[in-house]
């Protein structure tokens, strides 16, 4: 039967490959865009009420002028914050109350900010329209903003972000709106970074919230099934008492001239490219945004499209290619997006410019024209059957500053709009002869092929900051030279002298720790308690047993391996590297120092109890107290929880064991986040380890 099966299923695909005419699209299904009654209430917010009476529903949505785009690059991830805090409890609710109200009613209740507007938004059954109402009101004006609620979501941030940096598909849309919008407050990341979350105090949550949500920087739309009246009532209950100045509508910068750029954001290890292409686009009321929006359906905004027919049907390079307008109040990108093998990166760039350049020569035939066409008129009817979208829409209008009528009309002006003037819109537009390309992968592989488009620049993925002016991470102003070694030797023959001696320290050939670990992670803090075993210089083993489950990871001294109950795996290389790392920097350091003792790394003074230690690439930021000359702090780069990181040790509780002595508190923390505190209560030298203990446990 299963061969049978196989040829079935074979023939069937290759019937699906062969090319036909696609059938030729019917009528679209009648629709008509509902007209809103509208109301501006007294403190200004202004309230517009959409009659659709076919299911028992109301949505309503708040957008208010409180998006990334009033943001401070520094601050940058302060909108998102602030909005995704409003969810999480009120003056009057915890976020647990709230959710239980919600969750009896059958509703929903939601809050989150883009470039322009943070969106409240809600939908209840008829019964309940009250009670969200009620409940939307008190997040959008009532939040509590309460520490722990501030420090819990600091945490999941930091800890998307970690794993999003090693994303390619993450960084390579940012990267180019970077390139393409430069310093424009559309550029930065509406996410914010590691670093400019760790800027973001609760004082400047509360005056971002102060500043901004106030009735007179919003727009209400309330849909569903309630007459006008109703709407307008509902309106008046909830939020006719909110007060509050509304500031002035920020008339944001010009974005810069576009130019032919390249940039390259360098994964050594990456296997395949992650590719944007682009240039300016437009606002979201430019007067060529429906032709355009055509124009996109036909070059990349379909399966079928030129730009997927192409890098994925035709050349077999992707598994998908799409270009697309990112459209704002004041300005807009255009980009296409893809991804391949490294090798073949600079010939997907080539036909993706290619095409660009073919398009702008013949924008569309007649047949892609009435398809993109047909397309477009009937699918705006299936994208507006639902309340929450009616409202959407009618406060877009007023958002974007689009006449009143723009949805009400949308498939006429779709419908009149020719071939011709599609085709004058792109030759306006369309620019690929300076175009931003922004590739993330091995740039060893391609950097030299991309030469031709622009000036070309890379930057190591460990050196991205996606809200420096130029992209790069501040790199310490210290030169190093020879004057700054020798301080540098001179703090860490200080810090040795304080442990113990270099004699001491180099006698110690195996270490067993006893102790207690506090994690905080995103999903709660958990206790565990530890037992670590090092046998220098290459061999390391920990046992963490907590509460769900106990883990023990390994080090042999060339691979490393990870155990959980019957259950026994090796390491990727990348992390056997990276615990490999951690061997020298456990115990306060001992290894760092002996190496620097024996010249096999660097050291540079960077302050006056500060140095850096430097092994090839591997470096470590240390810290010496000033009066006892002991390390107290490790910085150094690794994989930590989730991805990439920065991870901090800080040590105290200083006290001798063997005549040696050692911090016996330490607290952990991951792009400025704590997520460990550990406790030692025993430590032994010298007691014989083998190096078989080390070896990877055999599977049960």
């Amino acid at each position: 039967m299963r061969p049978l099966i196989l040829i079935i299923l074979s023939a069937l695909l290759a019937a699906g490959q062969t090319k036909q005419a696609p059938p030729a699209p019917g009528a679209p299904r009648p629709f008509e865009f509902p007209k809103a009654a509208f109301r501006t209430l007294a403190n200004g917010l202004r309230v517009y009420v959409v009659e659709d009476h076919r299911l028992p529903l109301v949505s309503a949505s708040l957008q208010i002028l409180a998006g990334n785009a009033v943001v401070p690059p520094e601050k940058s991830g302060l909108a998102s914050m602030t909005a995704g805090l409003l969810r999480e409890g009120t003056s009057t609710k915890t976020s647990q109350q709230l959710s239980k109200l919600i969750d009896t009613a059958g509703g929903s209740l939601s809050a989150s900010a883009g470039d322009d507007v943070a969106t409240i938004g809600m939908s209840f059954m008829k019964s309940y329209a009250g009670l969200g109402m009620e409940l939307m009101a008190d997040i959008a004006r009532n939040p509590a903003f309460a520490q722990e609620e501030i420090d819990r979501q600091m945490r999941q941030a930091q800890s998307g972000l970690a794993v999003q940096y090693a994303d390619a598909q993450y960084l390579a849309p940012i990267a180019a709106s970077r390139a393409i919008l430069g310093t424009h407050p559309y550029a930065y990341p509406g996410d914010g970074t590691p670093q400019t979350l760790r800027n973001i105090k609760r004082d400047d949550i509360v005056a971002f919230y102060k500043a901004n949500y106030t009735p007179g920087r919003g727009w209400m739309a309330i849909a569903g099934d309630v007459t006008a009246e109703e709407g307008f009532a509902l309106a008046e209950k909830y939020f006719g008492s909110w007060k509050g100045a509304a500031a002035a509508d920020a008339k944001l910068p010009a974005p810069p001239a576009a130019k032919p750029q390249v940039l390259i954001v360098d994964m050594a290890n990456a296997v395949q490219t992650q590719i944007v292409v682009g240039h300016l686009g437009v606002p979201r009321n430019h007067p060529d945004y429906i032709a355009l929006t055509m124009a996109n359906q036909i070059f990349g905004g379909s399966f079928n499209s030129r730009l997927n027919m192409k890098l994925r049907a035709n050349e077999g390079l992707t598994y998908g290619a799409s270009s697309a307008f990112e459209p704002n109040r004041q300005a807009g990108t255009f980009q296409c997006s893809t991804f391949t093998r490294t090798e073949k990166t600079a010939e997907a760039i080539r036909f993706i410019v290619d095409l660009l350049k073919e398009f702008k020569q013949n924008p569309a035939t007649e047949a892609e024209f009435n398809e993109a066409k047909a397309y477009m008129i009937g699918k705006f009817g299936l994208d507006n059957e639902t309340a929450g979208a009616v409202a959407a829409r009618t406060l877009a209008m007023a958002v974007y500053g689009l006449p009143e009528d723009y949805y009400l009309n949308y498939r006429r002006t779709v419908q009149a709009i020719t071939r011709q003037q599609v085709g004058e819109a792109v030759q306006r537009f369309l620019q690929p002869e300076r175009l931003a390309i922004v590739a993330v992968g091995n740039s060893k592989e391609f950097a030299k092929a991309l030469e031709s488009y622009g000036p070309v620049r890379v930057i190591k993925s460990d050196d991205i900051d996606l809200v420096a002016a130029n992209l790069e991470k501040e790199k310490p102003k210290v030169e190093l030279s020879a004057g700054t070694a020798a301080q540098g030797k001179a703090l860490v023959t200080a810090a040795v002298a304080a442990m113990g001696g270099l004699e001491k320290l180099r006698s110690i050939k195996d270490v067993s720790v006893k102790g207690k670990l506090k994690l905080t992670l995103p999903q709660g803090s958990f206790d565990a308690e530890t037992e670590t075993q090092i046998l220098y210089p290459d061999r390391f083993k920990q046992v963490m047993k907590l509460p769900m489950a106990t883990i023990t990871q390994a080090l042999d001294g060339a691979s490393a391996w990870m155990a959980q109950g019957a259950m026994t795996q090796d390491m990727p290389a990348q992390l056997t590297a990276e615990l490999a790392k951690g061997v020298p920097s456990a115990m306060g350091g001992i290894g760092l120092w002996l190496a620097a003792a024996d010249g096999k790394a660097e050291v540079h003074a960077t302050g006056p109890d500060e140095v850096l230690w430097k092994q090839g690439d591997f470096e470590v930021r240390a810290s010496f107290d000033k009066a006892t000359h002991l390390p107290v702090k490790l910085v150094m780069k690794t994989i930590g929880m989730g991805g990439p990181a920065e991870v901090e040790n800080v040590f105290g509780d200083f006290r001798e064991v063997d005549g040696v002595k050692l911090g016996f508190t330490s607290s952990v923390t991951q792009n400025g986040q704590k997520v460990a505190e550990a406790t030692t209560s025993e430590v032994k030298f010298n007691s014989g380890l083998k190096a078989e203990s080390f070896a990877k446990a055999k599977a049960q």
